[in-house]
Formats: structure tokens, C-alpha cells, sequence
């Protein structure tokens, strides 16, 4: 493998750097940069890796690997990488220069933290300052730079609770138990105290939105954008920015077209600089579309933005965007209000091309154009974004009757994504009776792929869910068929908190209408209220069981013996969560006994393996294994994959409890393998921590380390704190 120093000196090299010329560029001595090639220091101070790799260009996975070969031996992968979230500045960053140097001053001299607030109007530069000060800072806070935005003005800002757990795990710590935004806060700014950390929080509401993520004691910072000055953040200096002056607006101007096409004609330049309001983000729009017409003269532009039609409102940026979308092209200027519709801040190509209801290769090349047009950024390849102001000059553009069916073809490619999931994980649930093929997809054609399509698209269900709602004309049935479909997927990946907002919005509409869809989103609601209790971040069981009680209530008078046996196996998982283990029972051999009365065998998997874990819990392992076994019989008669990993997870641990440990090593192995292939990540690492006790119980010490290593990892995704904490406890007594 190739050691940091000759990493390093190959870079340099193909940086065409002398190492007297790359310590200059980082910062550091040439005698630091030459024991480092040598070998006499092998592993650099993350501060110094910053700084070297800053000084190389390097980004991505080439700056990972840069920082990995930096790791001491033993220590896992990636440890020496710091987080540098900011996304790149803008490319003509010009004026501004009192405002800069404030905030420069304020956060990069003291070894103190602090909190600075830009507040301004839409469009006149906030974000792009924010960036600019970032990344000259980055380098006074060797800890990281992480950047969030808050969409504080969208109709569906991200939830704070939501935020902070993203921050507390890429700070490398785990949500607090129970979860609260209260604890949460606390526990960031615990984690953010000890270290020096710069957060650019963009575009937040009011102080109340931004005030749980701000960083407390200690020698972190935060930069916070906001349309508002943030005055009741008593922590925070505020700078204010206003529109530029003439001679910087000239500037930006120039930077953006050529200072020789804007010295010969300097009048022109003038006007259009004030026709713009001398607002940032219209004088980079029109400089961009100016840029791209080299024989255009700068007169013809100010003649075009002289039409007072063409601006939003008073600050000028109407015409800038009249101006942009007035050179699409036809097609193009049809579809671009569509592409404003979702309150999503991103689109995918799929989703976009539903909006536009156009084949996706032709929604993709038009999403590239748009984006050459400076109407669209695009933040990662495949995904578009429209600046909020372009989103709210294009939705003055979208004719009032192809909302709703836009929305409505999103929601049915979500159906469909959903059900393409229950189609490949759970084939035999009674649920696709309620679909009957409405939602048949040509999707993806493997659990995986539909999963992995599921999570890039995760952050934008639970509000597509909500505005769909919110929108006349779109059916409830398709928003209902949404968090039915979902089922399978919120389960495997431990989503329970996106489970419930989507699917109390999907009852809210077919309560009293469907009953069917009813009572199998009460069932649902129940699962999911019971494992965000189980996880400590509920109050108690009382809202599952309300739920579950509900709808079994629901089966009973529908009459629908194949799903009141669900319900009552699902009453038997919950309540044995609750540790109401007699009454689980009940539950469960009700169950069992009623999907043996109706020929369900396909079924019986999961309740005869919540009963086994129940019967062990009573001291009856002769029960417990003999349950156990025969939902691997079962499984392996009906093809139910999760049903058999379930039952072989059980008889591993029997074996490793009762000491047979090569039993169990084998047993819970397969469980492993079958978890996988169902695609449910929580039991997957659940049977790995299993597996990795049964290897220390062999004593093969190495390899126990190894297999819990790999469950940390995935707990602390979708494992909770508690789960999580007990594994690491256990890797540290290793």
C-alpha cells in the first residue's frame, strides 16, 4: 500500500509544486513538507492534512483517500477525515468588502466561537458572502466546516429535531434518548464544545428556527443567513447587508461579461446595473445571458430591461427572470414553471420528468440546458435545483389547471416506487389486494435498487405527501397508496418517524371513505408508534395500542380473517416490546391459530418466531427452539426470506446463550446472508452484533471485533442510541 509520504510527494509533483512551492501555497515549512515525504512524520495533525490537501486541489474521494493513507494502523477508515461540507463559492464574488472583513473579524481571530447573522433581502448576496468568509476561515477551525439549509421560507421546512440529529451524527455522536429538541440541542452543542467547528446555517426562518443549532461555550462558530435580521438571538452579531453600491454593481457586471465590453459602454452599463436594483443575483443572471451573446451590445440588454413587465416588483429581479426564460425556447418555456411546483428543493430527473410528463432522456437534456441558462444549478449529478426566487417568479408562470396534475403524476411515481418495493420484499401480503395492480411499476427489478431509489429520494415523500394533500384535484387514493406502499421499505430501513407523517396524512383522507385503507394505516401506525417507544424516542406504548386496538377492531367488522390475523400478530410483537408478555402470547397464538384455520402457512413465519422469542423469555427453550425451527420450515417452504432469517436469528442466539457456539456462529452467519437479501439493514446489524458475541464466546477475539465493528457501524443508522451504545461498550472492552 502506498505510504503517505509517497502519496504526497506524487501529488505535488502532479501539482507541478516544488515542496518549497507547496509549503508556501499550505502554509507550512518546507522542512515540515519534506519529513512528511520522507517518512519521518507519518501521521500529519488533520489541520495540516487540510492544509495540504487545499493547497493540492484535492476534493472528493480523492481527498478521502488523500486523508485515509494518513490514518495510524488500527484506526478505521476515514478517522483523519474532517468534514468540509460548504459548497463551492460563487465565481465572481465581488465588493462587499466592509461586510467581509466584520465577519472575518469577528470569527477568525479570538479562540472563542461566536455567531454572526447576515440578514437581507432575497437575492442580494447573503449566502454567497456566508461562503466567501467560510472557506477563508475554514482553516481556523481544524474540526470541520458543516453546511445546512434551512429552507426557512419554504411552505415545509425541515423539521430542527431532523437537523440536529444529521449534525449530531456527522459530528460523530448519537441522538439522546429520549429524543426531544431540547436533548438534542444540548447534546450538539456537548459534542460541538470540545472541538472548533464552523456551521453555515443558510436561510433560516427567525431566531426560533435557527436558535436549537447554534453551536454554545467553546471554539466553534456559526454563520446564519436569513431574509430577517435575527435581533432575538441575544449570542449573535448582526451584519446587514443592502443592495451594492454603483461601482461594485459595475463590477460584478464586469466580472461576469468583460471589463472591456463594460469600459466601452459605460452608460449602458449603468442603466442595466440599475435596472437591476443593483441586486446581486439579478446583475449575475443578466451578466451570465450577456456573457453567452458576445455580439449583443450592452445598450440592447438595458433597452430589454428597460420594459417594466419584465421585473419582479421594484427590486429589478423580474427582469432579470423574464429576461433568462424569455430566450427558452418554446418547449423549454413551458416546461420550466412546471419544475417549480414541488416544495422540494431538489428535483431528480424522474421526478422532474412526471412533473413535465416527458420521457426522462428528453426531461434530462432539457434539465441541462436550463441548467447552461443559469435557471438551474445542479448540486449532484442526476439532481436540479431552482434558486427560490426563480421559483417564485416561475410558479407566477404555470397555468392554475396543470398543478394539480403534475403533482398528482409525482405522487402516482411515488405509488408506484412503493409498491415496485412490496411487490419484491413482500409478494404474499394482503395489502396488494387493496392495490390490485393500480400502482404497477416497470421500475427497478431488485429490492435493492428500489430501496436505493427510496432513500435518494426519502428527504422529499413525507412533504411531496403533505402538499399533495393540500392540493385540490389530487386523488386520495394515489396519497393513500403512497404510506401503504411504503410499508416494507419504512420497516427494513427504521424510518418509524417518516412512517407516521406519512401516514397520518394518508388516513386524515380515507378515514370513513376506506375502510380498508383505514384500518391497514391504523396497523401501520401502530408498528411504527411501538418501535419509536422501543427506541426511547416515544413516551410509552399507548398510542400503538390505541392503533393496533383500532384496527383490529376495523378487521372485525370488515371481516377480513386474513388481516385481522396480521393485526393480532402484530399485537403480539408490540406488546411483547412492552414486556406485557402473557397478553403478547395471547395475541400471538390467536394469530397462529387462525392462519392454520385459513391455510395461511405462508404467513405463520414471523408470529411462530415472536412467540419463540416470548416462550424464551418465560424460561421454556424447548418451545422457544421448537418455534423457532419451525418458522425456518416454514420460510423455506413459502420462499419467505425475512421469515427465515428471523427464525434462524433466534436459534443462534439460543445456541450462543446456551454456549454451543459454533451452532450459533453458523446459524446466526445465514441469518446474516438472509437479512441482507431482504434488504432489512436494523436486523441485519441486530444479527451481527449476535454473530460477533457467538465469535467472542469461540474466543476468536479478532474476528468478534470485526463482525461488531460492521453492526456499530449500521446501528448507528438504524439502530438507535441504546442498541448502539451496548455494541460499543462491548468493542471497547475488547
Amino acid at each position: 500500500m502506498e505510504s503517505f509520504g509517497t502519496r504526497l510527494r506524487r501529488l505535488r509533483r502532479a501539482a507541478e509544486l516544488t515542496q518549497e512551492a507547496l509549503a508556501e501555497k499550505s502554509g507550512l515549512s518546507g522542512q515540515a513538507v519534506g519529513a512528511l515525504e520522507r517518512g519521518d512524520r507519518r501521521y500529519p495533525h488533520r489541520e495540516t492534512l487540510d492544509r495540504l490537501a487545499d493547497a493540492l486541489g484535492l476534493t472528493g474521494d480523492g481527498r478521502a483517500e488523500f486523508a485515509a493513507a494518513a490514518a495510524r494502523p488500527g484506526s478505521p477508515a476515514g478517522t483523519a477525515v474532517v468534514p468540509r461540507e460548504l459548497p463551492g463559492g460563487v465565481a465572481a464574488f465581488t465588493g462587499r468588502e466592509a461586510e467581509l472583513d466584520r465577519v472575518l473579524g469577528l470569527l477568525g481571530e479570538s479562540r472563542q466561537g461566536g455567531v454572526v447573522a447576515v440578514a437581507g433581502m432575497a437575492g442580494v448576496g447573503k449566502t454567497a458572502l456566508a461562503l466567501e468568509a467560510g472557506h477563508r476561515l475554514a482553516r481556523r477551525f481544524p474540526d470541520g466546516s458543516l453546511h445546512l439549509d434551512l429552507r426557512g421560507h419554504a411552505a415545509d421546512p425541515p423539521d430542527p429535531l431532523d437537523l440536529l440529529d444529521r449534525l449530531i451524527r456527522e459530528l460523530g455522536g448519537e441522538p439522546p434518548t429520549p429524543l426531544s429538541l431540547d436533548s438534542a440541542s444540548a447534546r450538539f452543542r456537548t459534542l460541538l464544545a470540545p472541538k472548533r467547528v464552523l456551521l453555515l446555517l443558510d436561510n433560516a426562518r427567525d431566531a426560533a428556527h435557527v436558535a436549537p443549532l447554534l453551536p454554545g461555550a467553546g471554539g466553534s462558530a456559526a454563520i446564519v443567513t436569513s431574509r430577517v435580521a435575527l435581533t432575538d438571538l441575544p449570542q449573535a452579531h448582526q451584519v446587514l447587508l443592502d443592495v451594492l453600491p454603483e461601482a461594485d454593481a459595475l463590477r460584478l457586471l464586469a466580472a461576469e461579461v468583460g471589463a472591456e465590453r463594460v469600459a466601452a459602454e459605460p452608460t449602458a452599463a449603468r442603466t442595466v446595473a440599475r435596472l437591476c436594483g443593483y441586486l446581486p443575483l439579478a446583475l449575475h443572471l443578466v451578466g451570465a445571458r450577456l456573457a453567452t451573446r458576445p455580439r449583443w451590445p450592452v445598450a440592447h440588454l438595458a433597452h430589454r430591461l428597460d420594459d417594466e413587465r419584465r421585473r419582479l416588483d421594484e427590486t429589478g429581479v423580474r427582469t432579470s427572470f423574464a429576461l433568462a426564460v424569455g430566450a427558452l425556447d418554446d418547449s423549454a418555456a413551458r416546461a420550466y414553471p412546471l419544475l417549480s411546483l414541488l416544495d422540494v428543493p431538489e428535483l431528480s430527473v424522474p421526478v422532474a420528468s412526471r412533473l413535465l410528463d416527458a420521457p426522462e432522456r428528453e426531461t434530462e437534456a432539457l434539465l441541462e440546458r436550463l441548467t447552461d441558462e443559469h435557471l438551474l444549478t445542479t448540486p449532484a449529478p442526476g439532481w436540479y435545483r431552482l434558486h427560490d426566487l426563480l421559483r417564485l417568479y416561475a410558479r407566477e408562470q404555470a397555468p392554475a389547471g396543470e398543478r394539480a396534475a403534475a403533482i398528482t403524476r409525482v405522487v402516482e411515481l411515488c405509488a408506484a416506487m412503493a409498491w415496485q418495493s412490496m411487490a419484491l420484499v413482500s409478494a404474499a401480503s394482503h395489502r396488494h389486494d387493496w392495490a390490485a395492480g393500480r400502482w404497477a411499476s416497470a421500475g427497478p427489478a431488485s429490492a435493492d435498487e428500489v430501496f436505493a431509489w427510496l432513500d435518494r429520494h426519502q428527504a422529499h415523500l413525507v412533504t411531496v405527501v403533505r402538499q399533495a394533500a393540500a392540493t385540490p384535484g389530487v386523488p386520495p387514493e394515489a396519497i393513500a397508496a403512497v404510506g401503504l406502499g411504503l410499508y416494507e421499505y419504512h420497516r427494513a430501513r427504521a424510518r418509524w418517524r417518516d412512517a407516521i407523517q406519512v401516514d397520518e396524512v394518508a388516513l386524515q383522507l380515507v378515514d370513513g371513505v376506506d375502510p380498508v385503507a383505514a384500518a391497514t394505516l391504523r396497523n401501520d401506525l401502530g408498528v411504527a408508534e411501538a418501535e419509536l417507544a422501543h427506541g426511547g424516542e416515544a413516551a410509552g406504548f399507548r398510542r400503538s395500542h390505541a392503533f393496533l386496538r383500532r384496527s383490529l377492531a376495523d378487521w372485525e367488522a370488515i371481516g377480513d380473517e386474513r388481516q385481522l390475523a396480521g393485526t393480532l400478530n402484530n399485537l403480539c410483537f408490540v406488546y411483547g416490546l412492552g414486556d406485557d408478555v402473557d397478553e403478547a402470547i395471547v395475541f400471538g397464538e390467536r394469530s397462529l391459530a387462525l392462519n392454520r384455520s385459513l391455510g395461511l402457512r405462508y404467513v405463520e413465519t414471523l408470529t411462530l418466531v415472536n412467540l419463540a422469542v416470548l416462550y424464551g423469555r418465560q424460561g421454556d427453550r424447548a418451545r422457544e427452539l421448537a418455534y423457532a425451527s419451525e418458522a425456518v420450515a416454514v420460510g423455506e417452504q413459502t420462499g419467505d426470506v425475512r421469515g427465515m432469517a428471523y427464525g434462524r436469528m433466534r436459534i443462534g442466539i439460543v445456541h450462543r446463550e446456551l454456549g454451543r457456539f459454533d451452532l450459533a456462529v453458523e446459524e446466526l452467519g445465514r441469518s446474516v446472508d438472509l437479512w441482507r437479501e431482504a434488504g432489512v439493514r436494523l436486523y441485519e446489524a441486530l444479527t451481527l452484533a449476535e454473530l460477533g458475541r457467538a465469535h467472542l464466546g469461540r474466543e476468536d477475539r479478532g474476528r468478534a471485533r470485526e463482525v461488531l465493528t460492521d453492526a456499530l457501524e449500521l446501528l448507528r443508522e438504524y439502530g438507535g442510541e441504546e442498541r448502539a451504545a451496548v455494541v460499543r461498550a462491548e468493542l471497547d472492552r475488547l
